[in-house]
């Protein structure tokens, strides 16, 4: 099998074997030993094609998925439920960032510094030109005593904001299965489908065999054999067509879960449960029982939360402010000197007296001294403050109040979208249950179309095998039984979509601990 891969592709690209016809009048021995030069030359072409060769059928190999796996590949593959994971993952960062306001604020700072130039010397009180070098060290924190509830309001905002986009995420969770399954059940209803045409095709080939038979025996006219090939001519159609359309039912799930084009995949045929059972729920009881259920209901509630929260916030902005800071710091300077020794080093004039004009005359001295130590100075130098502070806004160019009319507006927008949703949610759910209840009815009439015409098909059948029926009416009765049997295959897997849609509204399996949000009450 390798080797005729191998063959087909080189002879598309024109590396083929000397034929019988011969090429410029020569095929023999000459031609067979350029042509293997020429192979020789491009061994590297043949040996990358004999890999390929073997590498295909394991890309191309087909794999069986069932519902629950397919479901599993798109929750893992489908970009939408990534991207909704890292703004749940950036909302929960923004939740921790917000606790941390709750912790002590400390720092600790240390700096080295050379100060060059002119200083006055403090122990002979004179101007000096040196560099100083000097260390500072400074521990110093504060903690938010009351700062109108800003803190806890900021945290509890984004506490609701982190459970609304985990409640995102579940939506799209939930649709990504919608879809899935949708796709997954129309895959299966294209191969019921597909069996039928084939099963149709079938009998329609024996058919026109046998009335061929008759045909060529004198036993029928060409009448019947002309129709006998137009019929089995339309199954093939029909076979064609739904071919087509299991082929398109397969891209499009595969498109779902994400598998590679060159992938086969085989749905596994699964059983649809007992449609024939009723749906337990009245219309208003899935109105009842699904709202709070739903994840977009449920992310717009905590995000109503979230806007409650902000307008607290804000309001706390306009309320003074209490704190309370500490401070620890020392410095250590290689100019603090200790004075070891004094030596007399004679007298300097430092004037005359008056009216004798006498010279006045001073001791100079000079200081044997040393650098104190880190750890003395260090010591020495150490100090420490606590204090309070309370800070009153008075006025601030309208800012605040701008800042909680903006946040009073974010509730009531918060609050339509909530409003909007739940509407929303009502009317799909009853549009989802009224579907169910039409393809309830669809699928009971055409159960029993497809049970009458089967059997009428069956009553001409033998009818024409005892020659009272013409073959034009069994023509007429068995295209009525496949047409039938095809709108109960498209009624059977529509009621059953139907159904699992109504079933995971009401219990969508992607976060069943999840409850709706208590409301914040403003007044409190």
């Amino acid at each position: 099998m390798v080797v005729s891969k191998v063959m087909v592709i080189l002879n598309l690209m024109g590396l083929v074997v000397c034929r019988s016809v011969p090429v410029n009048g020569r095929c023999g021995p000459q031609g067979r030993i350029n042509i293997t030069i020429f192979a020789f030359m491009n061994q590297w072409i043949a040996v990358s094609l004999l890999i390929l060769g073997v590498s295909a059928p394991l890309q191309g190999q087909s794999v069986r998925y069932n519902l629950e796996q397919c479901i599993e590949q798109a929750l893992k593959q489908n970009i939408d439920v990534q991207l909704s994971m890292l703004t749940e993952s950036q909302a929960e960062l923004s939740m921790n960032q917000a606790k941390s306001g709750f912790a002590p604020d400390l720092s600790a700072s240390a700096g080295q510094f050379y100060q060059s130039g002119r200083s006055i010397d403090r122990f002979t009180n004179q101007f000096v030109q040196s560099t100083i070098g000097s260390n500072n060290f400074q521990l110093q924190g504060s903690v938010l005593i009351y700062g109108g509830g800003q803190t806890q309001n900021n945290f509890k905002q984004a506490k609701s904001n982190w459970l609304a986009s985990q409640a995102d995420l579940d939506a799209v969770k939930l649709s990504v299965i919608l879809q899935v399954s949708g796709a997954y059940v129309q895959c299966l209803q294209s191969q019921e489908a597909e069996n039928s045409a084939q099963n149709a095709a079938s009998a329609s080939q024996a058919q026109l065999e046998r009335g061929q038979i008759l045909f060529d025996a004198g036993g029928s006219n060409r009448g019947v054999l002309l129709g006998l090939k137009a019929q089995h001519a339309n199954d093939l159609a029909t076979l064609t067509a739904a071919q087509n359309n299991k082929n398109v039912a397969l891209q499009n799930l595969k498109q779902l879960i994400r598998l590679p084009q060159n992938q086969v995949l085989e749905p596994v045929t699964e059983s649809l449960g007992n449609i024939e059972a009723p749906f337990p729920y009245s219309a208003q009881q899935l109105v009842d029982s699904i709202l709070y259920k739903r994840p977009d209901y449920r992310a717009a509630k905590y995000r109503l939360a979230s806007a409650e929260f902000g307008l607290r916030s804000a309001k706390g902005a306009l309320l003074p402010t209490l704190s309370l800071g500490g401070n620890l710091n020392t410095v250590y300077s290689d100019n603090a000197k200790n004075v070891d020794g004094v030596n007399l080093a004679g007298f300097s004039p430092i004037g005359r007296v008056q009216g004798t004009n006498e010279i006045v005359e001073a001791p100079k001295f000079d200081y044997q001294m040393s650098t104190i130590d880190f750890g003395e100075q260090v010591k020495n130098n150490f100090g420490q403050s606590l204090g309070v502070n309370l800070n009153v806004p008075i006025y601030s160019g309208m800012q605040r109040q701008n800042q909680v009319k903006s946040a009073d507006v974010t509730v009531m927008r918060a609050k339509l979208n909530l409003d909007r949703i739940e509407q929303t949610v009502q009317n799909e759910v009853l549009s989802a249950y009224n579907n169910y209840q039409n393809a309830e009815k669809r699928y009971a009439a055409n159960k029993e179309s497809h049970e009458l015409q089967k059997q009428n098909e069956q009553y001409v059948k033998q009818r024409l095998d005892a020659g009272a029926a013409s073959f034009f009416e069994y023509q007429v009765a068995y295209a009525n039984a496949q047409s039938a049997y095809q709108n109960f295959i498209s009624a059977k897997y529509e009621r059953a979509f139907r159904r699992i849609v109504l079933e995971f509204y009401l219990s969508p399996n992607v976060n069943p601990n999840a409850v709706a949000p208590e409301m914040p009450s403003l007044d409190k």
